[in-house]
């Protein structure tokens, strides 16, 4: 029996459709191809956003809901879920430029409102990906679609979900969710793929980093054992991608590793053994692995579902490969998951706005403009996140399964299309 799966303690704060009653396709239904839709009109586009009451936390939270007129709208609702745990938007200089609700606009919100999505997000707003990450935004999209059907006089046909990053964890939690709200869901970059790999990372980035972190050792060369031990062990992307590592490098320490460790009753470990800690070494503690697996998704997707991540991503790419495998040991499942590597994308895709954040953060870690400005200079998984909500929406609609897993281009001046 799954069960939803408790606060991890996190490191640094496509095989055919098997169509079922749930999710049989609608041969009547179909959104079209992206580019059949031209935009919709500004006068056209309809808002409701301020604030909304969710009993999961008690609070009220800011929200953003859009739509279409009722003759332009496709009978589908996207909610999304940002990344992190919300609150204000920065700019590289610690300006408030914006909070979460608005926060995954540009990626996904504007295209979506163009091809005639209801569109809709919450500012969770100090809520990460947890169970509770999960109730708050269930709760927000029962809420909202009330609110899409009243506005528009009709039924929601479909409900999708999207998250990036602790988002993209909340929305895998939702894959795996057996009461099954949502008819689809795309993960973009997604926490929460495999907890005993995140723990190992974090190990080996706590030991490692400190040898080839730029601010102590400049000019270390790309064929440094130290700097192709951390690719491998640390970053789990390739050396090419050694100017996006300072981020999260520099944000482990033997003093994370050992409170994420607290939570699964490891006290007092020595520095040689926290050093050298490796989660299989540690097999036959009592309870260990038990509180582990508690805690850890299993890859038993309820689903369609779509991941999105670049192959230069040191956040989260280790624990998504690590969760396909464990999706591809659940047969019963396997065929709703599909994994989309875009080659050279960063966790933030180049154009994201949510990239200034990033840089002011790092300018605080002393950083300088080289580190900071590196994520831009890198892959986009935009057009992929776009195409894989449009081929989620094909599979349900028409029956269609999404084209399987594959690498596609990251260079934004030559993006490849997914090849079904």
């Amino acid at each position: 029996m799954y069960s939803m799966p408790r606060p991890f303690a996190l490191a640094f704060v496509l095989i055919s459709f098997m169509a079922c009653s749930e999710h049989a396709p609608d041969q009547e239904s179909s959104a079209g191809e992206p580019s059949d839709r031209g935009p919709i009109e500004t006068e056209n586009l309809q808002q409701q956003s301020g604030l909304i009451t969710l009993a999961s936390v008690d609070q009220e939270k800011k929200f953003i809901l859009r739509h279409p007129t009722q003759q332009a709208w496709n009978g589908r609702l996207l909610v999304a879920a940002h990344g992190g745990t919300g609150g204000p938007s920065l700019s590289a200089d610690g300006v408030e430029i914006g909070t979460a609700e608005t926060s995954l606009d540009d990626l996904i919100g504007y295209y979506a409102i163009d091809h005639g999505y209801a569109y809709a997000s919450v500012d969770r707003d100090g809520v990460g990906a947890t169970a509770q990450g999960l109730a708050v935004v269930k709760e927000f999209a029962e809420a909202v679609r009330e609110r899409v059907e009243k506005a528009l006089g009709r039924n929601v046909e479909r409900l999708y979900l999207v998250g990036l990053s602790m988002g993209g964890g909340i929305a895998r939690y939702a894959a795996e969710d057996p009461e099954g709200l949502f008819d689809g869901i795309v993960i973009i970059a997604g926490s929460g793929g495999d907890l005993g790999t995140q723990i190992d990372r974090l190990a080996r980035r706590a030991a490692l980093w400190p040898r080839i972190d730029p601010r102590a050792h400049p000019g270390l060369p790309d064929d440094n054992p130290e700097v192709r031990a951390y690719s491998v062990s640390g970053a789990g992307t390739p050396v090419a991608a050694r100017p996006l590592w300072p981020f999260i490098g520099a944000s482990a320490s033997p003093e994370s590793l050992q409170r994420t460790l607290q939570a699964y009753g490891f006290e007092g470990l020595s520095a040689s053994q926290l050093e050298n800690f490796r989660v299989e070494d540690y097999a036959e503690r009592p309870g260990f692995l038990d509180r582990v697996q508690a805690n850890d998704t299993s890859g038993q997707v309820q689903v369609p579902t779509l991941e999105v991540v670049g192959t230069f991503d040191d956040f989260v790419l280790p624990e998504i490969l690590a969760y396909k495998r464990k999706v591809l040991a659940n047969p019963d499942s396997a065929h709703y998951h599909r994994l989309y590597q875009v080659k050279t994308a960063w966790h933030i895709s180049r154009e994201d706005d949510a990239l200034e954040g990033f840089r002011y953060r790092m300018g605080r870690m002393g950083f300088g403009p080289e580190v900071q400005q590196a994520a831009g200079k890198f892959g986009s998984y935009m057009p992929a996140v776009q195409q894989a909500l449009f081929f989620l929406d094909r599979w349900l609609t028409e029956g269609v399964p999404a084209p399987p897993d594959q690498e596609i281009d990251g260079d934004i001046t030559n993006i490849g299309r997914l090849q079904g």
